[in-house]
């Protein structure tokens, strides 16, 4: 049975490019071989080197020769193409042949996406590669030099075959002014960089294990990593041989910036935080990170993600269970699909139903993938979990109500360099001397997390200064995907599988110039866990002296309680039936930033302690699985009903206002939808669109419609889903006088009444 709630309304605009088709896409038919070859030299508008000339972003472009016009293009950014070639399986470009052009092109993009229509960009971050300037880790001059791609492929900057000079201009005629930009890790970081500056025809971005703020990037919690001024150790690192010594006068300026001195946040690192500018994206985002990333931490994708559902961008996102890789490692064949499947909606208009698809795709355990309609999980709900303290000697427990236990308070003194492994081991003859340890009672049933645990204690410290670190622990005995080596090793003998096409073209040498479309097939090596150590679920750290703000420090008076809160990183996570969950209390934490001060006794209010974990069933679902000491479930019944509802409120029509003749523009408006269902899911769809129309005169291009929201899998009450429109008109449109409209049919329906 399938019941259908339908509103038409009068809408200023419906529309799709192509007509829908659950697969349809992109196919391989344009020549691989034969692809256009060029080098562009793009005015960036710095001299970050400080060389008296304007700085010059280069870039490599492989498009289909068989198309001169409406071709999208697919930008990776990176500052690593000749500085750092184990970014790319070890592949780096390079120009064999010595005719100024490109014939070494690292990983698959050009082997999978150039035959399907698209071009193709390698854009060399300013500093790096063939663009001169200087690398400025995230910074002003970063993200400017390759913006600049953006605005070049959209005519609004010029370029050039040469590095100087004017003589040899070069435009994109060929572009459709459609662009996505994707990378992993810092190469990610860059599209997340430029989609916050909200420029124009960035049409979407995929940053993989990407950063969002680089203060959190090098730092936590007020406390620097072990490298000294890591931003100029940094941009040293991904700067030529040959150009690092024109660029030590902007290395030596940022360490005097930096901040090392305190750790603290200032003008240096906001600078480098992306997070704010969340609002002036207008590229859609499909964003992955694996959960057990220590290099790039997760909270960089998650935090991210929080602003995006804020304002809304339309996204998706992956998750997986290694560490700083890309998906095409760790579940090739469905990655390639929706990447694949992404491209065509966002860059070719093709309705191809992936935007229909949940949200998010997480590898639960190894291997093991589930899809759920957003991330936190629905149903995830920040609980809070109070730390009650037994004896000094003994392992505390978690409960659901303030002020259980039996101490008041507990203490601990810092070990210098304490190992995460000797911080969670509860094997017998070990000691609370170091540390606190709270722990659930065995689990009745599983319960899971999904979402940023945050830690919430109220302490005195016996010196002005010390690090205070959080662990959330799972124990009980498991096999995970091991950390070492991000989670994947990669045998001799692995298969290999091909994406697209291998280059025949052949250098001086007479061998061929380019790497070929395979790659191997890494397998996840595996450790197993025992309920005495534990697998570390979550961690974090804290400055006691940031306990107020990241920028500014305020020692502590020995012998005073403060209120020390702070994050650790996101968790998607399910402890098992019979495991413990574990909180684990330290202060500095050997390979986690820094050590603060060493040797420090903190003494730990445990009746005004606590922590916040964002539970799927909050509560009531901890209760359920016996993890508080101090509460219990039973089970009685009380009832109503409900009817049977799906209604859809239309808001104000949307308008594009005046369309201007014989200029070239796309106009917007929105308007919203608001959805209830009773259903056990729902899904809003759109009739067919077609085009505006006045009378018998219809525009040329067709219109587009974006639903915020399309499937829910529960019921709703008011959810309000916002509704963005697109019309292009081109310059040479006609445009005939009065009003151009279209009408749009949503429909709201349901599988499980």
């Amino acid at each position: 049975m399938k019941l259908v709630k339908r509103v038409v309304g009068a809408a200023v605009l419906v529309a799709a490019t192509f007509a829908s088709s659950a697969h349809a896409q992109t196919t391989p038919k344009y020549d691989y071989d034969g692809a256009i070859r060029e080098r562009v030299y793009i005015p960036n508008g710095l001299d970050a080197d400080r060389d008296g000339t304007e700085d010059r972003t280069a870039i490599e472009i492989m498009r289909p020769k068989e198309l001169a016009s409406g071709v999208p293009a697919i930008i990776a950014p990176s500052p690593y193409y000749t500085s750092a070639c184990g970014q790319f399986v070890g592949e780096c470009i390079g120009d064999l042949d010595n005719d100024g052009l490109n014939d070494r092109w690292p990983l698959w993009y050009d082997n999978f996406f150039v035959p399907r229509g698209y071009a193709v960009i390698l854009a060399e971050m300013g500093g790096t590669a063939n663009s001169t300037g200087c690398a400025v880790n995230g910074g002003r001059e970063d993200v400017q030099s390759t913006k600049v791609v953006i605005d070049w492929l959209n005519g609004r900057i010029p370029g050039y075959k040469s590095l100087t000079g004017t003589a040899d201009p070069i435009t994109a005629g060929w572009h459709s002014g459609k662009a996505a930009m994707i990378g992993r890790s810092y190469n990610g970081t860059l599209p997340n960089a430029v989609a916050a500056t909200g420029v124009e025809g960035l049409t979407t971005i995929v940053p993989i294990a990407a950063i969002s703020s680089w203060y959190d990037y090098s730092r936590m919690g007020g406390i620097i990593g072990s490298t000294a001024h890591y931003p100029a150790w940094l941009a040293n690192y991904v700067t030529d041989a040959n150009r690092q010594a024109i660029c030590a006068p902007v290395r030596d300026a940022m360490s005097l910036l930096d901040g090392d001195a305190d750790g603290n946040m200032n003008a240096f690192w906001d600078e480098r935080n992306y997070r704010p500018d969340a609002d002036k994206v207008k590229a859609s985002v499909f964003a992955t990170h694996c959960l057990q990333d220590d290099n790039v931490d997760p909270d960089q994708t998650a935090e991210w993600w929080y602003q995006l559902a804020k304002h809304n961008v339309p996204r998706k996102l992956w998750l997986c269970r290694e560490g700083h890789i890309d998906p095409f490692m760790t579940n090739r064949a469905e990655w390639m699909r929706q990447l694949h499947a992404w491209f065509d909606h966002w860059l070719y208009g093709v309705q191809n139903g992936i935007m229909d698809e949940p949200r998010v795709d997480i590898e639960d355990t190894k291997d093991s993938w589930g899809k759920y309609s957003d991330w936190p999980l629905p149903g995830s709900t920040p609980t809070t979990v109070h730390l009650q303290g037994d004896t000094q000697t003994t392992a505390g427990a978690l409960g659901g109500q303030a002020g259980g236990g039996k101490a008041d308070t507990l203490s601990w003194t810092d070990l210098s360099n304490m190992t995460e492994a000797t911080a969670m081991n509860l094997a017998a003859g070990t000691t609370q001397n170091n540390r606190r340890v709270f722990l659930s009672a065995p689990l009745k049933r599983a319960l899971r997390l999904s979402g940023t645990p945050r830690i919430d204690l109220r302490a005195s410290l016996d010196k002005p200064q010390s690090n205070l670190t959080a662990l959330l622990v799972d124990y009980g005995p498991s096999t995970q995907i091991t950390r070492s080596g991000d989670g994947l090793s990669t045998p001799a003998d692995a298969p290999e599988d091909c994406w697209g096409p291998s280059s025949t073209r052949k250098g001086p040498d007479g061998t061929v110039m380019d790497f070929d479309s395979c790659y191997q097939q890494p397998v996840k090596p595996t450790v197993t866990v025992t309920a005495t150590q534990g697998w570390r679920v979550s961690r974090g750290i804290l400055d006691s002296a940031n306990r107020e703000s990241l920028y500014s420090d305020a020692p502590t008076t020995p012998g005073t309680e403060y209120r020390f809160q702070f994050p650790i990183m996101p968790v998607d996570y399910a402890f098992g039936e019979g495991h413990r969950v574990g909180i684990v209390l330290i202060a500095n934490l050997n390979a986690l930033q820094r050590n603060g001060t060493t040797g420090t006794k903190v003494t730990l209010n445990v009746k005004q302690s606590s922590v916040s974990l964002p539970i799927v069933g909050g509560f009531d679902a901890a209760v359920a699985a016996g993890a508080f000491a101090d509460t219990t479930s039973a089970t009685g019944s009380v009832g109503g009903t409900v009817p049977a509802t799906l209604a859809l409120g239309l808001g104000a029509p949307a308008t594009f206002g005046t369309f201007k003749p014989g200029v070239e523009e796309e106009y917007r408006a929105s308007t919203d939808v608001t959805v209830v269902s009773t259903a056990g899911d729902a899904s809003l769809t759109t009739s067919e669109p077609g085009h505006l129309a006045n009378g018998a005169f219809r525009l040329p291009e067709p219109l587009q419609v974006e639903l915020g929201k399309k499937a829910w899998n529960g019921p709703v009450s008011g959810d309000r889903v916002p509704i963005t429109f697109k019309q292009r008109i081109n310059a040479t449109d006609p445009l005939r006088t009065g009003t151009y409209a279209q009408t749009l049919t949503l429909t709201l329906s349901t599988t499980t009444p």
